[in-house]
């Protein structure tokens, strides 16, 4: 807390000199005592306690905390409160203190007893709690939610206070002595300042760390501040260090290069705060202890940080090469600026010693009590003891207890997760010098996959961006079969080639060993909380990875009540026939290109039941493409079989209840659980479910709650988790419809009148003008609503939904035809075609394998065409059309086609951007009897004839008609003469 403990000394000698008596004696120095165990506030996974006899835990993915006596390591008491135990703060009443622990993966902070840890309160929060602190003069707790963007604020009664939106990803916290509260944006660099003297936080200001600039050498420290959790505040009160890594990805993906370890400094002085850039500490630059072999030490992940009593030197756990590092703060002053003009300053701090290895696994969070320094490994689950000497450079950390105490009294992690997950996070080339997990490199998967497969991916994605035409690879390149083909095999490639692990290591006949270590990752890869279905990022809110046919509510039954809706749906593309032919040929291709467990990445957003119900096997015989109503769903019902439906039915989309913003490839998670039924709703018996239909007539309340969430709905987020494509492993986007609807003028949040979500537009009938209200009924008898959310879910493939329904088809073509205008100019021998994309949110066109192409024709007085572009030969568009496409390449130059997860770059993308145009100009020829009259259209076709035929020979039993092609926008002039040159 600032400079509380020089302010302290000097009040304590003017107390006592005024003071008589052993009870004031006493409260003056118990004053004192809290104001000292305050001087570092920051949020932390290990605590002293206050009186200095126990240490609290919080213990990680053992989901408990834990109290143990700070003298002989006993482990006290374990109170399981949760799946992931980040951070805990304590309160400082003298008796009956408040224990707040924020539970990760739970979605909850829980408030307990301090010192019985009796469990209080649970309260939900916003995905991601992490940080959490006390603040002893306002009587409040503060906490973050990493994946919401929110500080949150809560009495000691555990009520929530407030909710503030914050930059993006807040994760740690410290409280300074003058009620600044500082917090770190993991995957921004950011720290925000907040004024926290009064009951309700109020922002200061927004720091942005600064990126260390480009090297012309890869492997010199340079790139962006992230991975920001924990800060420490100096003694003195002037300073916060911040451990984190540099994330630079301007080249392919490879940890030696891309990733580095950093501790940057911030100044605190109020009103006037800064990064002190010059004095960052990074690799090669003050991390540059050296091996007997002149090499510098490989450290990795920096991640807490904590000052010795003394205030001489700053100590900082490597959770990932599983190191301390120690600081010598002792050279640092303004004479430190008078060295030589060509040496720069650097602060005077430098390290001094790394001890290499913790005994254990994953240090990192760090206590000091007097003499020494107690560091909890994650992994292990356990503590060790350090001596961390006296004062001055030369005196160094030594152990004192190798086990000096156990945090839980048993891990629940299963032995071969707990290997998988300790791999992922390892850096530590010692732990297993036959097979180590990294080489001369510096970094662990965590070091980019931050706490494994999550909504991270979308800020790894984006930092990694380059040059999409010359790489458009974020992630690891050549993954062998895309992971999902031979998991094993994959992953010591991705190890060779990122990590530089496991060099000897032939991938295709690895050893036992290696083949148990590999399982192990495959395993934690799995997790729930990663990805359970490996190829796909959608997710299942249960205890059980799968589900059985019978969990689901066959869509058919919701036709009784909402059938106008239904009868939307059914016939639409979201509809029962996603398992159409043109799919299985794509996924049949992909399985045969990848491995059968590939089938999944398709079938994540094509049929999300079989996923769950684990259906994983070849699908036998296909959806009818001229099935009316999905009928076979409704004879089904009638007989009460259980079905896995073959497309997004109701229960599924209405039982979304998280859109994680990974990037896409299904990125969402299920709840199916939790849903409120009626009694007898599931029964089975027609009697009882009619009993429970009318339950629901009377009280409908329970029903609208358990599948309406439009907050959801409306956050076109929720479409992109299927919309948005990119490559496993490899990371590369395929589609990215959301993020061009993000740059389009429809993401006008401020304006709601020109703003448009997703829905706005694919789910309406007012097709042709979106900003007509078009009314109806969601429900039988229902009232009637002046803005009805259609199910046709309108889009640009008549094909599929026009063989079973007109309407659709013409709402199809209706859309398309408003998207475009075409306007025609002549200007000397320079004919001029503009196309504007007024009506889409996204480029023109939007979807995979669309054709979309100008057609142009001149003729003269004489009738005789002079001039001709786009004109279709049998069904094929000349090779010198001019198309709007994007056209995707493989490491060779040859386009991927139907392979398209193995694309690495964009070798031609004409596509039209929301609200851009496109000026195509065409020259005529010398002379010309005028006037001349100028035709042009542009042209849509959902699949070329090329593809369909191949589609059709695979399966000739299927009957399949060529897609039509549709006039998307047309124009006509004349002119009349020559313009003048």
């Amino acid at each position: 807390m600032g400079k509380a403990p020089g302010n302290g000394r000097q009040a304590l000698q003017r107390c006592v000199s005024g003071l008589a008596g052993w009870a004031r004696w006493l409260a003056v120095l118990l004053a004192l005592v809290s104001m000292l165990a305050s001087a570092d506030n920051s949020s932390r996974s290990l605590l002293l306690s206050q009186d200095k006899t126990r240490l609290i835990s919080a213990n990680f993915d053992a989901g408990s905390v834990s109290l143990i006596d700070r003298h002989n390591g006993k482990l006290l008491q374990e109170q399981t409160i949760g799946r992931d135990i980040r951070r805990i703060a304590v309160s400082d009443e003298p008796a009956n203190a408040r224990l707040l622990a924020s539970d990760y993966l739970g979605s909850q902070l829980v408030l307990l007893n301090a010192d019985t840890l009796d469990i209080l309160k649970r309260i939900p929060v916003p995905a991601r709690p992490f940080g959490v602190v006390f603040n002893p003069r306002t009587r409040l707790f503060y906490a973050t939610s990493f994946e919401q963007g929110l500080l949150l604020v809560l009495d000691l009664d555990g009520d929530l206070l407030f909710q503030l939106p914050t930059a993006p990803t807040p994760r740690g916290l410290a409280l300074t002595d003058d009620q600044r509260l500082l917090v770190t944006h993991a995957l921004t660099g950011q720290v925000s300042i907040f004024d926290v003297s009064g009951t309700q936080p109020q922002l200061s200001k927004v720091l942005q760390l600064a990126d260390s600039p480009a090297q012309a050498a890869r492997t010199d420290s340079q790139g962006k501040p992230r991975l920001l959790d924990n800060i420490a505040i100096a003694p003195d009160g002037e300073t916060a260090w911040l451990p984190h890594v540099l994330w630079s990805f301007g080249h392919d993906f490879q940890f030696q290069s891309s990733v580095f370890p950093a501790v940057s400094l911030l100044d605190l002085t109020p009103g006037h705060e800064q990064e002190l850039i010059e004095e960052r500490k990074q690799l090669f630059v003050q991390i540059n202890i050296t091996e007997n072999a002149n090499k510098t030490r490989i450290v990795s992940n920096p991640h807490e940080a904590v000052f010795t009593p003394s205030g001489d030197k700053v100590i900082v756990s490597l959770a990932g090469s599983e190191d301390l590092m120690v600081f010598d703060l002792s050279r640092q002053g303004t004479e430190n600026k008078k060295r030589h003009r060509r040496k720069k300053f650097q602060g005077g701090a430098k390290v001094t010693q790394i001890y290499r290895h913790v005994p254990g696994d994953n240090p990192q969070g760090l206590v000091i009590d007097g003499e020494e320094l107690l560091v909890q490994n994650a992994m292990s689950l356990n503590l060790v003891s350090f001596d961390i000497g006296q004062p001055g450079p030369f005196s160094r950390l030594t152990l004192r207890h190798e086990h000096f105490a156990s945090l839980v009294s048993l891990d629940p992690v299963d032995p071969l997760r707990r290997l998988g997950k300790t791999l992922f996070n390892r850096a530590n080339t010692d732990a297993d010098p036959q097979y180590p997990m990294t080489g001369d490199f510096w970094m662990s998967c965590n070091s980019c996959h931050l706490d494994g497969f999550n909504f991270t991916n979308k800020a790894l994605m984006q930092d990694a961006q380059k040059n999409r035409f010359e790489n458009a690879v974020t992630g690891h390149v050549d993954a062998h079969k895309m992971i999902a083909g031979n998991p094993v095999q994959a992953y010591i490639e991705i190890i060779q080639k990122t990590q530089g692990g496991m060099e000897a290591v032939d991938p295709a006949a690895p050893s036992p060993a290696v083949v148990h270590q590999m399982q192990a990752l495959d395993d934690y890869v799995r997790a729930p909380e990663n990805l359970p279905y490996l190829s796909t990022w959608l997710r299942l809110d249960d205890s059980r990875r799968y589900t059985h046919p019978k969990d689901w509510v066959n869509s058919a039954k919701c036709a009784a009540c909402h059938t106008h809706i239904y009868d939307q749906w059914a016939d639409s593309n979201h509809g029962m026939n996603m398992d159409h032919p043109f799919y299985r040929f794509q996924e049949d291709l992909a399985a045969a290109e990848e491995g059968e467990e590939f089938r999944v990445l398709c079938r994540g957003c094509h049929a999300p039941q079989l996923v769950f119900n684990k259906d994983n096997a070849p699908l036998k015989g296909h959806g009818d493409l001229y099935e009316k109503n999905s009928q076979s769903l409704a004879t089904a019902l009638e007989t009460g079989q259980p079905v896995s439906e073959r497309g997004t039915g109701c229960l599924f989309c209405h039982r979304i209840t998280k859109a994680e913003n990974a990037g896409g490839n299904t990125d969402l998670t299920v709840n199916l659980k939790d849903r409120e039924t009626y009694v007898f709703e599931d029964a089975g018996v027609a009697l009882f479910e009619w009993f429970a239909d009318r339950q629901i007539n009377a009280l409908p309340g329970a029903h609208k709650a358990s599948y309406s969430n439009p907050a959801l709905y409306q956050d076109s987020l929720y479409c992109a988790t299927c919309h948005n494509e990119f490559t496993p492993g490899m990371g590369a986007n395929i589609n990215d419809n959301y993020g061009e609807w993000l740059a389009s003028p429809f993401n006008r949040p401020d304006d709601p009148a020109r703003h448009k979500t997703c829905i706005d537009c694919h789910m309406t009938t007012a097709v042709k003008d979106f900003d007509q209200n078009a009314g109806g009924q969601s429900t039988n008898d229902g009232p009637q609503k002046s803005r009805l959310r259609a199910h046709h879910f309108t889009g640009g493939n008549y094909y599929f939904t026009g063989m079973r329904n007109p309407e659709h088809r013409q709402q199809s073509i209706d859309l398309l035809q408003h998207t475009l205008t075409l306007e025609l100019a002549h200007e000397g021998r320079q004919l001029m075609a503009r196309i504007t994309n007024k009506n889409s949110g996204h480029d023109m066109p939007g979807g995979s394998r669309r054709q979309v192409w100008l057609e142009l024709e001149v003729t003269d007085s004489q009738g005789q065409t002079v001039l001709q572009s786009g004109k279709m030969q049998n069904g094929v568009i000349p090779p010198n059309s001019r198309k709007f496409e994007k056209i995707a390449v493989d490491n060779s130059g040859s386009p991927v086609g139907l392979r398209f997860w193995r694309y690495t770059r964009i070798a031609k993308d004409t596509r039209i951007k929301s609200g851009a145009t496109r000026e195509e100009v065409f020259t005529l020829p010398q002379t010309l009897n005028y006037p001349i009259q100028v035709s042009a259209r542009v042209l849509y076709q959902v699949f070329s004839q090329a593809a369909t035929e191949q589609v059709q020979a695979a399966y000739p039993e299927q009957k399949i008609p060529v897609p039509e092609v549709i006039e998307m926008v047309k124009a006509t002039q004349v002119f009349v003469e020559a313009p003048s040159p």
